[in-house]
């Protein structure tokens, strides 16, 4: 099997936008339409960037538009890959990515492609795990590209519009994280 063959990639399932204020981002996009938006703070349990253990402390809005969904993304501290990846422009499109229900045999394709990972995680909140993977693939395909794979508790699960849409409005109405 060739490398573009175990490579193949699912159905897009979100767009990664990086943004130094997300509530003025969340107010932009609300305005044309995009909505309502889930937003948590989030720490990861663990993290490697470019080879090295790391922290990162962020702010993530989740909303939908049809199936993909949007996500919007301050880094609140910790070293990390999205201000080194946005070319000096400080904001913008910062990823594709692709939900996955092995992880781990994707990231051994990418190796047997020669595709490195740039970041690796894993973030933890309320039962569920969020594992994510950005791929070195700006020089290739001229953006990154991400696989997620998402469990609750224990269980692989993949996020539907459904669910997210009624946590924002659960949120906005109770205010909980």
């Amino acid at each position: 099997m060739s490398a573009s063959e175990s490579l193949r990639m699912p159905r897009l399932s979100q767009i990664g936008i990086y943004t130094r204020d997300i509530d003025e981002a969340m107010r932009q996009y609300e305005g044309v339409g995009i909505g309502p938006w889930f937003v948590s703070e989030m720490e990861t349990a663990r993290c490697t960037y470019r080879g090295c253990e790391t922290r990162i402390r962020t702010l993530i809005a989740i909303a939908y538009s049809g199936r993909i969904q949007l996500e919007l993304i301050q880094i609140l501290s910790g070293d990390n890959l999205y201000l080194d990846t946005l070319g000096g422009r400080g904001e913008g499109l910062h990823h594709l990515g692709f939900e996955v229900s092995d992880l781990e045999e994707r990231l051994r394709a990418c190796r047997e492609a020669g595709i490195e990972v740039l970041q690796h995680g894993v973030f933890k909140r309320l039962g569920m795990t969020i594992e994510y993977a950005y791929l070195d693939t700006q020089d290739t395909v001229g953006v990154i590209l991400e696989f997620i794979q998402t469990s609750l508790l224990g269980l692989k699960i993949r996020m539907w519009p459904v669910v997210a849409n009624q946590l924002a409005r659960l949120q906005g109405r109770f205010g909980f994280p």
